[in-house]
């Protein structure tokens, strides 16, 4: 499991201070996946014991489980290498992490909205929209792709309390798709959010929540070396989608079982 799936599963559990030491952390990674234990310490403005006890409820048992978990996060290290059977192998266990949801609440929530209103926030982002639009007119659903804060306010005045809006963003921190949220939670509608495995706001503003990990490719210490800026994969979300589908046929079928796989 990696870090951001660790702290999104156990957000919950994590105070103020734990969220502002991660922010911290995560914020430079490139630099903090590579001290030892009292330079974090320092970096962060906490002591060794804190450090430990956060670790604790992220489920981490050692500081080298930890700088591991960060250093595969920020690229550095041997994870920074362009190895296709590491990255088919980091695919196989996106699906693994992906047909291990339950996807029964979600799929009834879709079931449910008379119209699915979708937003990305960027051009990725909207192209996963639109596959989502694809797959899911398919299965009869009226889907509206909305592309900026103007449409959106528009589209607000024919909201209901059943239909949907989805936002999709990579890293959930977007601003224009936090300015839309705010907008949105003010309407009596359902929301859902599409972002990358992380403690995000656009997650934490949303209802309903579906992740998706990603990978990047090159960046970090290649960059440094001339390599390029890298690539973020981002075919998980479309993954996400087509199992997302299939769950959802089952689901239409009366097949509303837990626990269900792919």
């Amino acid at each position: 499991m990696d870090l951001e799936k660790r702290i999104n599963e156990n957000c919950d559990h994590l105070t103020a201070n734990d969220r502002e030491v991660l922010n911290l952390i995560l914020r430079d990674k490139d630099r903090t996946a590579q001290m030892n234990s009292p330079e974090l310490a320092s970096h962060c403005h906490v002591s060794r014991t804190t450090l430990v006890r956060l670790f604790k409820k992220l489920g981490i048992a050692t500081f080298a489980e930890f700088r591991l978990l960060l250093q595969e996060k920020s690229g550095s290290g041997r994870t920074a290498r362009l190895d296709m059977q590491e990255i088919l192998s980091g695919y196989h266990r996106m699906v693994d992490d992906l047909k291990a949801y339950d996807y029964d609440e979600v799929c009834q929530v879709i079931h449910e909205a008379g119209t699915i209103y979708l937003f990305g926030t960027g051009n990725e982002q909207k192209a996963i929209g639109e596959e989502f639009k694809r797959i899911f007119l398919m299965f009869g659903k009226c889907c509206i792709n909305l592309f900026d804060y103007g449409e959106v306010e528009y589209a607000s005045g024919n909201f209901r309390t059943k239909d949907l809006f989805i936002a999709v963003s990579l890293s959930g921190e977007s601003q224009n798709g936090i300015d839309v949220l705010r907008l949105v939670q003010c309407r009596d509608i359902r929301t859902l959010s599409i972002t990358r495995w992380t403690n995000n706001t656009m997650a934490r503003m949303c209802r309903y929540n579906l992740y998706a990990g990603t990978k990047m490719i090159g960046g970090g210490e290649s960059a440094r070396q001339g390599a390029g800026a890298g690539y973020e994969m981002v075919a998980a979300f479309y993954i996400l989608l087509d199992i997302l589908s299939v769950n959802y046929l089952e689901y239409v079928r009366g097949s509303h079982g837990t626990g269900r796989t792919v």
